[in-house]
């Protein structure tokens, strides 16, 4: 069986491609970028790159444990890097574990595209989009609800948020109590 290693062409001049060995140096700094949190800590610079670069390799594993067979891709425009998607497509739903977007390229539309393709491809399957987003990061749960994901559930400190496709049982609203 010959191995995937072309890229998927989605709305918008996005397109996604699976991670290479080339990408990590890229795959860190994204995730130092959108966890400004963690420099906090007190420590000097080589210690904060450290713990940054534990918790990439502890967040990595995670997603390894938790979804063994995710797809984990490098989201791109114009043959640029500019973000990060990590997704499992399963039968019953497509689970997006990560979304993860360079600053530059915030609130242009980039994430809009990107999940409006997916919900294109998963709508043709009748295949429901989940994920869970922060509940600290209240703009996330706003996006979200405006590409028609709804809450299906609330688990401090976490919304779980679910998009289902229009021939899908579940497309009628359900009320969250």
């Amino acid at each position: 069986m010959s191995k995937f290693s072309g890229a998927f062409t989605l709305y918008g001049g996005l397109s996604l491609r699976l991670v290479a060995p080339s990408d990590d140096d890229f795959l860190v700094q994204l995730f130092i970028d959108v966890r400004p949190w963690l420099s906090w800590v007190e420590g000097g610079r080589d210690f904060i790159r450290h713990l940054y670069e534990q918790q990439y390799k502890i967040m990595r594993a995670g997603q390894e444990g938790v979804y063994p067979e995710h797809l984990d891709f490098v989201i791109e425009k114009a043959g640029q890097r500019i973000g990060r998607l990590v997704i499992d497509l399963g039968y019953a739903d497509w689970r997006i574990s990560e979304l993860q977007l360079i600053s530059q390229v915030q609130s242009k539309g980039i994430g809009t595209n990107l999940l409006r393709s997916l919900q294109a491809a998963a709508g043709n399957a009748t295949i429901p989009i989940t994920l869970s987003t922060p509940m600290d990061f209240f703009s996330a749960k706003t996006f979200y609800e405006q590409l028609g994901f709804r809450v299906t559930a609330v688990e401090p400190p976490v919304y779980h948020m679910a998009w289902f496709p229009p021939r899908h049982p579940m497309a009628s609203p359900q009320i969250i109590s």
